[in-house]
């Protein structure tokens, strides 16, 4: 079995109704389809967006490895000073797949009672510290260093706070990499024309979670093997240009602008956050654009499927499905096994059960008329994370070609950060 596979059954009008898509949908838009891969593939080949070719990028892989493994041995905690895409990839990483080793932190957000009780609580000594910031100038990770390095310098001396940061930036500018040539920092880049939500796969996200433990080389050999599925302009081939396909035409013709990606896995509700911010950024624009909600099954089924089985008609469900599970954790029959409250469930696994409930949920919602498509992982490893996180920025990419817009810009943030720095300057 690979380890993604992808099912749209459940959006076809054969399965839900009216509000599904023609079974020949997919033919019929060929020549849409094969237009929006041609254009991101032909940017992806000048070296615009390598975004889809990271693991290729052997000299950046190998610098990761080498501060992976000094930090591994040396140090217990690591901090994240990062935020959105300097953040939530890393973290999607390592709550799937984090092993043995230090602690990684992710405070993401400015807020001064949690990131306080952070610094207390760490042995200073024996942490290192990671500033993320493509521009190197992204507010919230440098008011969170500036608070960093005044605990630091005063102890270790500029010495020792040199070998407790780790600076992530641009190759070349921007105010990171100035302090890291200035203070002997150790340097990670983010490669030109990678932007934050699509930088898993780069320093931003491969480092913190190299340093959790997670197997790096099993990520990156999901990856490619993601990325020879993308070269396909055929969508029978590529799951990302089909789920892009009938995603887009869902909400534009439709009338499903919601996406509720509902992973069946606890491990994997950062990834279902990851890539809330990775669509809502790079396709809500000009008035227009998909929203989507994260969840986690069965959890939500006892609070956001009453919504989606008998309120607006404006949502499509993902769900993210997983064949086998690391544990298996049998219903026991105790001295209770014979109630019939309890008799079906005796003798099951507790895996077996999420994935029945997931399938029940899917069967109501189909028969509800209610469109839903399944992502499959044969098991939570580094192999079927690295694929189906690649496929999803692909998925993403091509959607925004599909839309018209382009998806590797963020204008709306941008306008908000610009405010907010004349706010605090007093202008």
């Amino acid at each position: 079995m690979p380890p993604v596979s992808l099912s749209l059954d459940n959006l076809m009008a054969d399965r839900v109704g009216a509000s599904g898509l023609p079974t020949d949908f997919l033919a019929a838009e060929a020549a849409s389809l094969r237009a929006a891969h041609a254009a991101l593939h032909a940017r992806v080949r000048s070296g615009e967006l390598p975004f889809l070719t990271l693991h290729k990028e052997t000299a950046a892989l190998d610098r990761i490895r080498e501060l992976v493994a000094a930090h591994r041995a040396r140090f217990q905690d690591l901090v994240v000073l990062g935020i959105g895409g300097s953040s939530l990839g890393g973290r999607a990483l390592l709550a799937a797949l984090g092993g043995a080793g230090p602690r990684v932190h992710f405070p993401d957000n400015l807020d001064p009672d949690r990131f306080s009780a952070l610094l207390a609580s760490l042995d200073l000594e024996r942490t290192v510290f990671n500033p993320i910031s493509k521009s190197g100038g992204t507010l919230e990770t440098l008011a969170q260093l500036l608070v960093v390095r005044d605990r630091l310098l005063p102890r270790f001396g500029p010495a020792g706070l040199a070998e407790r940061l780790v600076v992530t930036t641009d190759p070349e500018k921007g105010f990171l990499r100035r302090l890291a040539k200035r203070d002997g920092l150790s340097a990670l880049d983010v490669p030109p024309g990678v932007g934050g939500r699509f930088s898993v796969f780069t320093a931003v996200g491969l480092y913190p979670a190299g340093v959790g433990g997670v197997d790096l080389d099993a990520v990156l050999a999901g990856m490619a093997w993601a990325a020879e599925l993308l070269e396909s302009s055929d969508p029978a081939e590529n799951p990302a240009l089909a789920a892009a396909g009938a995603l887009w035409a869902l909400d534009s013709r439709h009338g499903r602008p919601v996406l509720a990606t509902v992973a069946y896995a606890d491990a994997l509700r950062a990834t279902a956050e990851w890539f809330a911010q990775l669509w809502a950024e790079s396709l809500g624009k000009q008035g227009r654009g998909p929203t989507p909600v994260s969840a986690v099954g069965a959890t939500d089924q006892h609070s956001q499927l009453q919504l989606w089985m008998e309120g607006p008609p404006n949502t499509v469900i993902s769900f993210i499905e997983v064949d086998a599970f690391k544990t298996q954790l049998v219903i026991p029959p105790a001295d209770l096994g014979d109630d019939p409250e309890l008799a079906y469930m005796i003798g099951h696994d507790m895996g077996h059960i999420l994935r029945t409930e997931k399938r029940g949920t899917e069967m109501a919602l189909t028969a509800a008329g209610r469109p839903n498509l399944t992502w499959r992982l044969d098991r939570i490893s580094g192999e079927s994370l690295g694929a189906l996180m690649l496929i999803w920025e692909a998925m993403t990419a091509y959607a925004g070609g599909l839309y018209g817009f382009d998806p590797f810009d963020q204008p709306g943030v941008e306008a908000g950060k610009i405010v907010a720095k004349r706010l605090l300057a007093g202008r």
